[in-house]
């Protein structure tokens, strides 16, 4: 028996149209772009550094506490690891405990109080120098897709981040109105 056919025909649908990332719908928000770009950026680095098991935040992570130490002859404490990734201490945090329990950092007592000190193991050295070549692909195909707009663009975003006050805490909004 024939099979009936559909008087309709099928219609690809077009893409969807997507509003612009801004509340007025009238321009791009600079801060979705960047961390849209930060966040495809990111992406691309950690499937290069996957061969080494570990994302562009944790080779960053384990670099950033191997360099502190030999630049200054002593392990960074969480305080000055996370501004020296511009992270806040609680993801800082966050993001140390698997690298701890993966044995690439150590944390140790700090030179006061309470303080905790960063430390890079010889294990945790050895995966970020193995890193450095992938993440050298990475970034070479990254300035190459940018073309000679990569010292612009570079050149822009510091000089945009240098004029915004650095570690202000967020503004509390204010408190809605009530009629009560």
């Amino acid at each position: 028996m024939p099979q009936a056919v559909d008087s309709h025909p099928v219609i690809p649908s077009a893409a969807p149209v997507y509003p612009r990332p801004a509340p007025d719908g009238r321009e791009d928000c600079i801060c979705f772009l960047l961390r849209s770009a930060a966040r495809r950026a990111s992406e691309h680095y950690t499937r290069h550094l996957a061969k080494i098991g570990l994302g562009l935040p944790q080779h960053s992570l384990v670099g950033m506490a191997a360099a502190f130490e030999k630049q200054n002859g002593r392990p960074a404490s969480i305080t000055e690891l996370a501004k020296a990734l511009d992270l806040d201490r609680t993801t800082l945090s966050r993001n140390i405990t698997p690298l701890l329990a993966e044995g690439l950092l150590t944390l140790e007592a700090g030179s006061h109080g309470r303080a905790k000190a960063v430390r890079a193991t010889r294990e945790g050295r050895a995966a970020y120098r193995a890193g450095i070549a992938l993440w050298r692909q990475a970034q070479d195909e990254m300035i190459a897709g940018l073309r000679a707009d990569y010292p612009a663009l570079m050149a822009g975003l510091a000089a945009a981040l240098d004029a915004l006050p650095a570690g202000m805490p967020a503004a509390n909004p204010p408190a809605a109105d009530s009629d009560s």
